[in-house]
């Protein structure tokens, strides 16, 4: 923007508007700068005209020219977006404007929106319960077998996805979502599944013995080659693989789930 350019905008409209305008000569020295400009240097405008921008010190160079959008303001920290606009006769306007509000924003919204996925109790992708809700239920599962001595199983299922490994662009959403619900059509209704983790899911067995929930790993195991999966998959199978732990007198969440990840281990070989 040429000086003549703002020389026919109303000056004392410039001196109010709510952002910072600072205008320096081609030698570098404020020639002009408005009201919001001083106020976020900190300092009388009257002291920063006829000065060299170097003069002005680390809080003005980082305000007008620093990489970091946060600057030091007075004695707050704040935000600020920044452009600058050399004009043909080596005069340059620098325009700051204070963000601060947005960018607070901003982060109490992302705050606010993590809260909320700290809430959920579904996985987006399959909608079983997540590793959230079934750590709830399960406790109360362990709560009553500790008080009536009820048998109790969990199972950790364990995808293995590596036969589409650096395949692209096929995701593995699909074969997660086949199998979960493959897993779910074989559970009784008092069973609960969830997704633990990505390729992990938790089955829940109240009022389950050991045999008979071999018995089941055993059935899923020989039905596995009857799994729907789309069409473009259909050659990548996934392999389970399965790890059991039975509730005993002083178990809880911890060592059940400890035990079944053993066991997990045991049988996928890792």
């Amino acid at each position: 923007m040429e000086h003549s350019e703002m020389s026919e905008i109303d000056p004392v409209l410039l001196r109010k508007v709510p952002f910072g305008l600072l205008l320096a000569d081609r030698d570098g020295r404020v020639s002009w700068l408005n009201d919001a400009m001083a106020q976020m240097l900190d300092a009388p405008d009257l002291e920063l005209l006829g000065r060299s921008l170097g003069e002005l010190g680390d809080p003005a160079q980082r305000l007008l020219t620093g990489e970091s959008r946060l600057v030091q303001i007075g004695n707050s920290r704040r935000w600020v977006s920044r452009e600058t606009h050399r004009a043909a006769d080596g005069s340059c306007l620098y325009v700051a404007l204070d963000v601060t509000a947005q960018e607070q924003l901003a982060e109490e919204n992302a705050r606010l929106h993590q809260q909320v996925e700290d809430l959920k109790l579904t996985d987006d992708l399959t909608g079983l319960p997540n590793k959230r809700a079934i750590s709830q239920a399960l406790d109360l599962h362990v709560s009553r077998s500790r008080r009536y001595q009820n048998p109790l199983s969990v199972v950790l299922v364990h995808i293995d996805l590596s036969a589409l490994s650096g395949i692209q662009p096929l995701s593995s959403d699909p074969v997660v979502l086949a199998v979960s619900r493959f897993l779910r059509d074989r559970l009784r209704w008092v069973d609960q599944i969830a997704r633990w983790e990505d390729n992990l899911f938790l089955l829940v067995l109240p009022e389950t013995t050991e045999a008979d929930a071999r018995g089941l790993l055993d059935k899923i195991a020989g039905e596995q080659e009857s799994m729907l999966l789309p069409e473009s998959y259909a050659e990548m199978r996934p392999k389970m693989a399965f790890g059991l732990a039975c509730w005993k007198k002083g178990d809880d969440i911890r060592t059940l789930l400890r035990d079944a990840l053993h066991d997990l281990r045991g049988d996928s070989g890792a």
